[in-house]
């Protein structure tokens, strides 16, 4: 018997209703034309339903980038945050949805319903390969996103065989949830974007319509997870070819709210961007672990000192870091993650100078101009250690770290635990712990019995 898919919020038809079972097309418009689509995928506002521009963020709690407030737990933070950063065995009770692997399939049913409707809509042909291959690429960037978090790393040996996430490829209600292997993600995502590679413009329209800047972006990003560096760094040049702005921090103006800050403009017009995406809430006080902070120069780092600073209206709380609307932070892919990417393929691969050049570039864009003095590594490995701690700092709180520590692990046997304190207790995750990939929300497996649970 085919099992209703529980997962899946559907943005595009589901009503309120008190029985999961109940969702139904009703009184909505079914989309017929190619401008139909359109609409669909340019859906970015997140009210009430999931905009096609969420990812989730649960990951961003356990990594050793954060702290967690002994009197905040519940409050500044929620309960599901402060059971994943105390690793527990569940993040949800069995009655609660986890938000952001809800909000990721619905964006995957949308994207299912564009991939397979809209070649036989109404409309101009090229603007319907174009929705085509943006449909593709946003599924592939959701797809990453979930076997990042609740799947292994993925490791050539054992990806055939390490269950992957639910890959559901139609907009049908109903349907197998039996979770793909790791190297069936990593195929669809590869596959997707390479398919579509050619329908795409070059650089993008809006910053949340896919590109080829951005589809060769995701490629770099997921050979780089991968461990095959000689394509990551194929796939960054060729991003960085169609699309290199940097944002020049010694430029940016002083926050109105936060004078010791910087405004970095709405995240929308943020033009470091290649593809937007937002976590699953867009304003969050984050609060930095000291480990992260003891890595920038905290005098004349304009990321530190224009986005880190003692929160106003609550004095004695300690420092605060501020991103989404206040930092401009953008959370999908960007021009400094493929530079950091190209950096890392050079110093992998024996360029430690080109790697050092691309260091520099991202540097003069970011360190106050008196004091900027460009870096220089006598090795590859010295090249290597400075690009990681480069990524840590510019790519903080964007969806990096987990991921970065989970292949470091696996790759360089970087020997990385994370540990956090609670109220005097120490909570930690070691190398090869089984709690690297996120638990699913039981209400899920419990109405969905063939989608097998993490080990704890």
């Amino acid at each position: 018997m085919k099992q209703i898919i529980y997962l899946f919020v559907l943005a595009i038809i589901a009503t309120s209703c008190d029985d999961w079972m109940d969702i139904q097309p009703k009184g909505k418009v079914i989309p017929s034309k190619a401008e139909d689509y359109r609409l669909l995928l340019d859906a970015t506002q997140d009210i009430g339903e999931s905009a096609i521009t969420v990812t989730g963020d649960l990951d961003l709690w356990v990594t050793d980038d954060i702290d967690l407030r002994d009197d905040f737990i519940g409050a500044s933070y929620s309960e599901y945050q402060s059971k994943a950063f105390m690793y527990e065995d569940h993040f949800y009770l069995e009655s609660e949805e986890d938000e952001g692997m809800q909000k990721m399939y619905a964006v995957n049913y949308i994207c299912n319903a564009v991939i397979s409707e809209v070649l036989e809509a109404d409309g101009d042909e090229a603007e319907k390969q174009k929705l085509y291959a943006e449909a593709k690429v946003h599924r592939a960037f959701t797809f990453l996103k979930l076997v990042n978090m609740y799947a292994k790393q993925y490791e050539p040996a054992t990806a055939a065989t390490d269950l992957g996430v639910p890959m559901h490829l139609e907009p049908l209600l109903e349907g197998s949830l039996k979770r793909g292997t790791v190297n069936d993600v990593y195929d669809l995502i590869i596959n997707d974007v390479t398919e579509v590679y050619d329908y795409l413009p070059e650089t993008p329209e809006q910053l949340w319509q896919p590109s080829q800047s951005s589809a060769s972006a995701l490629l770099a990003r997921t050979y780089l997870i991968m461990g095959d560096f000689n394509n990551a760094l194929k796939y960054a040049d060729m991003s960085l070819d169609k699309k290199s702005y940097l944002t020049d921090y010694n430029t940016l103006p002083g926050h109105s709210w936060y004078p010791t800050l910087l405004d970095f403009g709405p995240r929308y017009l943020n033009e470091e961007q290649l593809l937007r995406k937002k976590p699953t809430s867009d304003y969050r006080m984050i609060y930095p672990s000291q480990e992260f902070m003891d890595l920038f120069d905290q005098t004349n780092d304009l990321r530190f000192t224009g986005k880190i600073t003692f929160e106003w209206s609550l004095p004695g709380t300690g420092l605060v870091y501020y991103y989404g609307y206040n930092s401009g932070s953008p959370y999908g892919l960007t021009v400094p993650e493929m530079l950091l990417t190209r950096a890392e393929c050079y110093a992998r691969t024996g360029e430690h100078a080109l790697a050092m050049d691309d260091i520099n570039l991202l540097r003069q864009n970011r360190i106050a101009t008196a004091a900027y003095v460009p870096l220089t590594a006598a090795s590859a490995d010295e090249a290597l250690s400075i690009v990681k701690d480069e990524r840590r700092r510019e790519l903080a709180f964007m969806g990096h770290r987990y991921t970065d520590i989970r292949r470091y692990n696996a790759y360089d046997n970087a020997n990385i635990s994370i540990v956090h304190t609670v109220n005097g207790d120490t909570y930690a995750l070691a190398p090869g712990d089984n709690k690297w990939a996120l638990p699913f929300a039981r209400k899920y497996i419990g109405k969905n019995p063939e989608i097998e649970q993490n080990p704890r």
